[in-house]
C-alpha cells in the first residue's frame, strides 16, 4: 500500500463520517421541530405532567413540594388559559388576513389544498383548545 492509497483512504473516511453526522444531524433537527420542540405541540395535560416530572427529577422535589408546584402549575395555566380566550377573536383575524393574503398568491388548484391545510389546522386548534379546557376544569 503506497503513501497516497493510504491517505486516499483516510480522507474518504473522514468525508464519510463528516457527511453521516451532517445526516443525522439533520434527522435529528427535522424530528426535533416536527414535534415542537420543547412541548409546543404537547396536549395541555400532557406538557404539565412533563414539566412536572421533570422539575421533580431535576430538583428532587419531595412530595409535599411536589404537589405545591403542581397547584402553581394549575392556577398559572388557567390564567394562561384565560389570556388565551380573551386574545384569540384577534389571533382568528390576524389568522383570517394571512390566509387571505396568501390565497390570493396561490393558483386556483393550490387554493383548493390550502383550503384544506387551513381546515386541518383549525380543527387541531379547536381540539386542543377543547382540551385545555376540560383539563382545566378536572383540576
Amino acid at each position: 500500500m503506497t503513501l497516497s492509497n493510504s491517505k486516499s483512504r483516510a480522507i474518504l473516511a473522514l468525508v464519510s463520517v463528516c457527511l453521516a453526522g451532517a445526516l443525522l444531524g439533520a434527522v435529528g433537527v427535522y424530528s426535533y421541530t416536527a414535534r415542537g420542540g420543547h412541548g409546543r405541540n404537547l396536549e395541555p395535560a400532557e406538557y404539565r405532567m412533563r414539566l412536572l416530572n421533570h422539575l421533580t427529577n431535576d430538583l428532587e422535589l419531595d412530595m409535599e413540594q411536589r404537589e405545591q408546584v403542581a397547584s402553581i402549575l394549575d392556577e398559572i395555566g388557567e390564567r394562561f388559559q384565560s389570556i388565551r380566550e380573551a386574545i384569540e377573536p384577534e389571533l382568528e383575524a390576524i389568522r383570517r388576513q394571512r390566509a387571505d393574503r396568501i390565497m390570493s398568491v396561490l393558483y386556483e388548484d393550490q387554493q383548493v389544498k390550502y383550503e384544506k391545510i387551513l381546515e386541518e389546522r383549525r380543527r387541531r386548534r379547536e381540539q386542543h383548545n377543547a382540551d385545555a379546557i376540560r383539563q382545566l376544569r378536572k383540576h
